[in-house]
């Protein structure tokens, strides 16, 4: 009678379990759900707690003009988040004794450029404490993103050798330059192409059949096109040659390999413990180890202090993020080729709803509330509603509200860009960068008088600014 008790017991626990896990996968997916509604997620989510996996699925479309919806095989460019695979391919090598962390670069590629070549360690580039400035620095990028002319050997000459920025390991910077100097070095040393060692040392061995290297020239099957997000709906993104990110953002990937990554970077089977221990090492300057970001989410949050290693991508047409939360094995995995999903928000509601925590579904943005009103009642009245969010501390940051202005350059109501981004400049009258807006408004609506007074202002607040510099030559000329 004993035993029988138990083992009614254990079933009536195991059932009770079973429908409680139930319950918040439903949750889980109706939350996720909420934000493919509200047009800010499109893409494919796995979500596992313990070992288990309570959500695996695809929402919207991976091509909408086509209307081919999302899955969980659906292969997304992963931009950033190649940076933690590059690090493990190091890593690797690191293993076989082929790579030093404390060398140099010079020890390397000794065709790098000898005064800074020399100072700056494998360690260095991985935990971006180098000093190497980013790509996206250099004047010169934006003409080559989307027609790169430049083989790699010449890309790192010209947009990943400039002058250190601060004595290495001094400082944090993050820089694409030093992973994409780590690309390279991968194929020096292990004499494969970068595509081959990600072959070689990870993909096969975690059979992760659906991830490759964007850099080699192929038609993938089930890949993601790219779309972002305009006040009208959704348009095309734009181009970006994936031999300008190559190691530091040109992997593609599905939800199901990259959970497959992240078991064995932390359960074990990809790194030794050692090795591992040093991923996971925040250096003195930022809590950022080899390739991945590793913050303490506060006790008041979830009811105990959490640790969350991950790190979010970011490219025209796509965003995501691999979280790991270490103290209760939680996977989070976001990818979404809408470009901007709001993933903090998103995995920090998926955290709540797990803990169970109250839980914010998502609601209508401030962007669309406002494009709203001023469609239904006018500028005045959008004017006035943003003023109203402003009062209650929830109007835009100061990239926000520029970004916003755009939104509606672009949608063609020149007249509220020009009011939002006089705002900006009203409430930024520091900023270089709010004004440069201002007079790209007047400009794109043929005031040049008021176009020119207002790169003036952004000039003069920023000397280096190269575009304002530009834009009052030609004004001049015309005026």
């Amino acid at each position: 009678m004993y035993i029988k008790l138990l083992s009614i017991s254990f079933l009536l626990l195991a059932t009770a379990t079973a429908g409680a896990t139930e319950d918040k996968a439903k949750k889980l997916d109706d939350f996720v759900e909420s934000y493919t509604e509200n047009r800010e997620f499109n893409g494919s989510v796995l979500i596992s707690y313990e070992g288990n996996v309570l959500l695996e699925k695809g929402y919207g479309y991976a091509n909408m003009e086509w209307e081919i919806p999302n899955s969980v095989d659906t292969k997304f460019r992963i931009a950033s988040t190649t940076k933690p695979f590059t690090a493990a391919l190091v890593l690797k090598l690191v293993e076989e004794g082929k790579i030093k962390l404390s060398d140099s670069i010079g020890e390397y590629l000794p065709d790098y450029r000898s005064d800074t070549g020399g100072k700056v360690s494998i360690h260095q580039l991985l935990n971006h404490t180098s000093g190497i400035p980013n790509v996206f620095s250099h004047p010169e990028f934006r003409n080559i993103e989307a027609n790169n002319p430049y083989g790699l050997d010449d890309f790192i000459s010209k947009f990943c050798s400039g002058d250190l920025q601060f004595e290495p390991g001094t400082q944090f910077r993050y820089s694409n330059a030093g992973y994409t100097i780590l690309g390279k070095i991968v194929e020096q040393v292990s004499e494969l192409s970068y595509q081959q060692a990600l072959q070689k040392y990870i993909f096969a061995p975690l059979k992760m059949h659906n991830s490759g290297d964007s850099y080699a020239e192929a038609v993938v099957p089930k890949l993601a096109e790219g779309y972002e997000r305009t006040l009208a709906g959704f348009k095309p993104a734009k181009n970006i040659d994936m031999t300008v990110t190559h190691a530091a953002g040109s992997i593609y990937s599905t939800v199901r390999d990259l959970y497959q990554f992240s078991k064995a970077l932390h359960l074990g089977g990809l790194l030794s413990e050692e090795l591992k221990q040093k991923t996971f090492s925040v250096s003195p300057h930022r809590n950022y180890g080899y390739g991945w970001l590793i913050t303490d989410l506060p006790e008041e949050n979830f009811g105990k202090k959490l640790t969350q290693i991950h790190h979010p991508g970011m490219m025209p047409g796509f965003n995501g993020d691999v979280v790991r939360i270490i103290e209760d094995d939680i996977t989070i995995i976001i990818q979404n080729n809408t470009g901007g999903a709001p993933l903090r928000a998103m995995t920090e509601g998926i955290l709540n709803i797990i803990y169970n925590k109250p839980v914010t579904f998502a609601q209508i943005g401030i962007e669309d509330r406002l494009y709203s009103t001023l469609r239904q009642n006018g500028l005045e009245a959008a004017i006035n509603a943003y003023m109203q969010f402003q009062k209650l501390d929830r109007g835009f940051s100061e990239r926000g509200l520029n970004s916003f202005g755009y939104q509606l350059m672009e949608v063609g109501n020149k007249e509220a860009a020009i009011a939002f981004f006089q705002i900006n400049s009203d409430e930024h009258p520091n900023s270089s960068n709010a004004y440069d807006s201002l007079g790209e408004a007047y400009l794109a609506n043929k005031e040049f008088k008021k176009a020119l007074v207002a790169y003036e202002k952004a000039l003069l607040l920023d000397e280096d600014n190269r575009n304002a510099a530009e834009a009052i030559v030609k004004i001049k000329k015309s005026l």
